[in-house]
């Protein structure tokens, strides 16, 4: 007796009569054909070698034709194919037979499976039998913001991640899937997280002067102490940073202005941008200076509530930034100390006093008295600065006759007449007191190159207004 015309479901090999099954648990349908009709009696089977195989009894379907079933489990073999054979046998009589390859246990996997921060391609590779996988896609990702690239069915293939991100990045995740000819063969999982960032200090406060700080950068997710390639990057010229290891070092330009200011830092580690934590520096120049028992403002009022931010000093020429606004006496109307104006109130103010919600000084300061003018003439020695001309505004400084280092400055800003036209400029200071003198009057302290003194005027015209801490 012989046998011919084998052939199975699957991967059959018609020229070497080879079934080459898939790595998971399978049923093969086989048939085959004797050269001659078998006895009706005849025990017909077929018996494979291969641990865990099962065959079941051989049907005779028609004329000399046959069928089984072979039944093959998972395989546990991830290293090699697994070769056996399968005989079919009439009685004790070997009367054919053919080879079965299985295919390797499949394996798929990830070169780093929880990545921290930004990141280029994640390698990945997997082991499996060339027919036991899909024709197409046979490595796929869940995820499509992690997509499958670059893949080989020698076995390897690439992740997508993201190489850039900052504090609002979402935790990403993917399965990723080996897949067969018939289905899942296996899978990985693979996910990438932002760098969670801790700073101590949570914010730095640093003096006026010139001079360097420094904040320990930690992680409680980075798995590092030095954080290698870590980069530092601040928002203003006037801070600048530096990183050591851990440590970002905060170097800061002297601030000679009045005004504190505040810049935002940030660090980037793996691709990954911190959030900000705040530098601020202290003004260099206080806002307010005391003389006599009194604390006056350094600066001019501008717009009600508001003074300018620039000493006489600090400036040439007109010294415009530092003149602030003119103002009637009572009145919370500014105007400037330039050109022409509209709609003057030529009317006197009313009142006896300054009153307060008129008061265009900021809040804790008032327009000082004529006696508190007294009392600054009397504790101050004066001197000029400028050429008092139209092309370099004079201002008048008085320093503090017990401490040099205590000076006020104000400058020649000029004022406006009873219909509001401008005069006197770069020659003579004019500032309001807050005392009415009679109904038409109000005192005033009065300054040119050559002197200087508290008297009166008409309340209707616009002068300069310096404030003092009101008590």
């Amino acid at each position: 007796y012989g046998i011919s015309n084998i052939s199975a479901n699957g991967v059959w090999d018609a020229a070497s009569n080879t079934l080459k099954a898939y790595s998971k648990e399978q049923e093969y349908a086989i048939t085959f054909e004797t050269d001659t009709a078998l006895p009706e009696d005849m025990e017909i089977k077929a018996v494979c070698d291969l641990e865990g195989a099962n065959s079941s009894a051989v049907t005779h379907t028609s004329g000399n034709n046959y069928t089984f079933a072979l039944t093959l489990p998972d395989s546990d073999n991830s290293d090699e194919e697994v070769t056996g054979r399968v005989n079919i046998m009439a009685g004790e009589v070997t009367i054919g037979s053919f080879k079965v390859i299985q295919a390797k246990k499949p394996i798929i996997s990830v070169s780093q499976s929880a990545v921290i921060g930004g990141s280029e391609a994640v390698s990945g590779s997997f082991v499996a039998s060339a027919w036991d996988l899909a024709k197409t896609d046979f490595v796929t990702s869940s995820n499509t913001d992690m997509a499958i690239g670059n893949l080989s069915e020698s076995g390897t293939f690439t992740v997508a991640m993201a190489a850039e991100m900052d504090q609002s990045f979402a935790k990403k995740s993917a399965t990723i899937t080996l897949v067969g000819a018939t289905g899942d063969l296996a899978t990985c999982e693979i996910t990438q997280e932002k760098v969670l960032f801790n700073f101590d200090p949570a914010s730095l406060s640093v003096d006026y002067v010139a001079g360097n700080e420094s904040v320990t950068v930690s992680s409680s997710n980075a798995n590092t102490a030095d954080f290698p390639g870590m980069t530092a990057t601040s928002s203003d010229d006037w801070c600048t940073v530096s990183v050591s290891k851990a440590s970002v070092i905060v170097t800061v330009k002297a601030n000679g202005s009045i005004t504190p200011r505040s810049t935002s830092v940030y660090v980037t580690y793996k691709g990954c941008k911190s959030d900000a934590f705040t530098v601020t520096q202290t003004a260099g120049v206080p806002e307010t200076v005391t003389i006599g028992g009194l604390e006056w403002m350094r600066y001019n009022v501008d717009t009600p509530g508001t003074t300018v931010k620039t000493l006489p000093s600090e400036v040439t020429g007109t010294r415009l930034v530092s003149h602030g606004k003119l103002y009637q006496w009572n009145r919370k109307v500014a105007w400037n100390t330039t050109g022409s104006v509209s709609n003057w109130d030529a009317t006197v103010p009313s009142g006896s006093y300054w009153e307060a919600a008129n008061n265009p000084c900021p809040s804790g300061f008032v327009v000082p008295t004529n006696t508190q003018w007294e009392t600054l003439i009397n504790s101050c020695n004066t001197t000029n600065g400028g050429e008092w001309s139209s092309s370099d505004y004079g201002y008048k400084v008085f320093t503090d006759k017990t401490n040099s280092d205590n000076k006020l400055e104000l400058p020649a800003v000029g004022s406006r007449s009873l219909v509001g036209s401008l005069g006197e400029v770069a020659a003579i200071g004019r500032y309001w007191s807050s005392v009415n003198c009679n109904t038409s009057t109000a005192y005033r302290i009065y300054f040119d190159n050559s002197s200087v003194n508290v008297s009166n005027s008409n309340k209707q015209y616009g002068f300069s207004v310096r404030c003092v801490r009101q008590k």
